[in-house]
């Protein structure tokens, strides 16, 4: 499990474990820190790192939670796999790993954002529209120079049911979201249905099945312009 708050950047002098290691900067980062080191979430799929009879394979539920807890903060996840006595993966591990890869396939198949109309507060002008944010990956929205809060709108024509927000930063240039919240339109009003720090690489936040034909990220606070 990655912490909720999660930069990739740290200090070189207390990035790994020893005598200068800062237990604080290893488990969340530091959003000052001069080296790139992402978080990583070590995990095996048994309840050791060897494989042993007794034991059986997390259930593709808990994996699908640890993928929301490690790749959705912004981390990578290095999962363990076990080799049996015939130095082959157990039928029993390998049938959880589909499982697991069949809902992560199956949550995130129908993407919402597609068929939104899209705009945001501010832009850095042509090419960093807020249309960018549902296109290709090497394309991305940016707000004005300067500008270090601002907020992205989607709506569409009817009401629409939500499972999960997921939100990415253009990592090429680093990370700099501090702090933000997701919104949903009710009855005329915003209504906050989830709120986070760091973003990262990518973000995943579940917002339970909220239904409604207008969803606002405001990202509160940045290190620089978004």
């Amino acid at each position: 499990v990655i912490a909720e708050t999660c930069w990739a950047t740290a200090p070189p002098a207390q990035m790994y474990p020893g005598g200068k290691d800062n237990i604080e900067v290893l488990a969340h980062g530091q959003d000052e820190g001069e080296r790139w080191a992402p978080a990583e979430a070590d995990v095996s799929i048994r309840p050791g790192w060897f494989y042993h009879d007794y034991e059986k394979p997390k259930t593709p539920e808990k994996l699908f939670d640890i993928y929301l807890t490690s790749v959705g903060r912004g981390g990578t996840l290095l999962l363990n796999l076990a080799p049996d006595r015939r130095g082959r993966v157990p039928e029993q591990d390998v049938e959880s790993l589909m499982a697991w890869r069949k809902m992560v396939d199956e949550t995130f198949a129908n993407d919402l954002a597609a068929s939104a109309r899209i705009k945001a507060s501010s832009t850095r002008g042509c090419g960093f529209g807020a249309k960018n944010m549902l296109g290709e990956d090497d394309k991305y929205w940016a707000t004005a120079d300067g500008v270090v809060a601002g907020d992205v709108e989607l709506r569409w024509s009817e009401s629409k049911q939500m499972s999960y927000v997921v939100i990415q930063e253009h990592i090429a240039l680093g990370q700099r979201v501090r702090k933000f919240s997701v919104e949903v339109e009710e009855n005329g009003q915003w209504l906050e249905v989830a709120a986070g720090t760091t973003v990262g690489y990518k973000r995943i936040l579940p917002l339970n099945g909220v239904k409604s034909d207008k969803l606002r990220v405001r990202f509160i606070d940045s290190r620089g312009p978004l």
